[in-house]
Formats: C-alpha cells, structure tokens, sequence
C-alpha cells in the first residue's frame, strides 16, 4: 500500500494518542492522586458534656475507723471508675472480711461497675500506700472497662484543637473489653493541610482502654 508523508505524520498520532498520551504532563500521576489522605469512621461526635466534679466522680469513702477491707475496696472502685472514664454505680467484695498489709499478703477483690465485674488480685508489697502505713499494694484489673461517654471525653478533649469534624464509632454505653488492646473501635479527625506535600488528612486511631482511662493512638 501506498503511504504519503501525510498519512504516515496522522498514523503515528492516533498510535501516539492511543498507547501513551504522547505530549502528557509529567505529573500526570501525581494529579491522579486523591486530594484527600485516609477517610472518615463512624459518625460525628460534638462537645462532650462538662467532666464530672470531683464530688460527683468520687466514690463514697469508709468511716476512717473502717475494717482495713473497706478501704482497700475504697480504693479500687476508685480505680475502676478512673478506667472507664466515666462516674457509674459501682460496688465491691472481697474474699477476705479482713487482711493485714503485711509484705507478701494477698487479697482477691471484685469491683462492678454499672453491672460488669472487674477482679483485681492485690497482693501488699510493705511500702508505704494510700494509708501511709506500709499499706502499699500492687494490683491489675482482668479486664478492661469501656465507656461511649468517657471515650467521646477523652477524644474530643485530646483532638478537638488539632483538627475538626471529629468522628467516633457507633459505641454501646458500657462494655468488658481487653486491657491495653485495640477495643475494635475507632476515632478519626479531619485535619487540612497536614501531609508532607500539603494535602489533608482524615486521622484514625484505634480506642484502647487502660488502667488511667481511654486511649486513642494511630
């Protein structure tokens, strides 16, 4: 067949437009890339109400003149509250009516809260504790306490200044969840401009629960 320099100089366009896009932007990869980094979780969360006073957190103190028991189980309903993050009904037993903080002594307590148990074994270490009288003791929940109130407090609290739309997951009131492990929920925030090359970013950290209260970190 016969080619006229005309009909080569059009062939080799269409072929040039249909294999590579001949003549394209350089950075046409990265105009492809999403404006946006990450995406939102679960559903927007506002201002918390106000954290409880002190008066209204506190669990009700024994009689100082209280067996030793009630005190220890004083402390750790206090305790419990702290890991929830939240003020709730609590009670406590022990399977002792009575122990001496002697170095070594050991106590099995369980404190509930808004009607999950939470065992904590103690055992005294013969330093000086919360009595000051070598009433010191170590102690580690079995489980962990989650609250939707005390997670919204402590995530809006933690993240409210870096970014905006804070978005949390669809949460129960309370929950037994692992101690120092992913909960299976998540936080997330928007925050403009907060990528290396200056993009936004949606930030999404998994809830943890500890001893001190609700966690959140990437």
């Amino acid at each position: 067949m016969l080619c006229t320099r005309g009909s080569l100089i059009s062939a080799a366009a269409v072929s040039c437009l249909l294999v590579t896009g001949c003549g394209s932007d350089e950075n046409n990869g990265a105009a492809g890339e999403p404006s946006v980094i990450g995406s939102p979780v679960g559903q927007p969360i506002s201002s918390p109400k106000p954290a409880p006073s002190a008066d209204e957190e506190a669990v009700p103190e024994p009689a100082a003149d209280a067996p030793f028991v009630e005190h220890v189980k004083h402390e750790l309903r206090t305790r419990t509250v702290k890991m929830a993050g939240a003020p709730g009904k609590t009670s406590a037993r022990c399977d002792k009516d009575d122990v001496k903080p002697a170095k070594g002594a050991a106590i099995t307590c369980t404190v509930t809260y808004e009607g999950i148990d939470v065992t904590w074994p103690v055992t005294f270490t013969g330093k000086p504790g919360f009595g000051g009288m070598g009433d010191g003791y170590e102690a580690q929940p079995s489980t962990g306490i989650l609250t939707r109130e005390g997670v919204t407090r402590y995530f809006w609290g933690n993240n409210h200044d870096a970014g905006k739309d804070l978005r949390c997951d669809t949460m129960p009131r309370v929950k037994k969840v692992l101690l120092d492990r992913k909960s299976g929920y998540r936080c997330t925030y928007f925050t403009p401009n907060a990528s290396t090359d200056g993009r936004d970013m949606w930030i999404t950290q998994d809830v943890y629960i500890t001893t001190n209260g609700p966690r959140a970190r990437v």
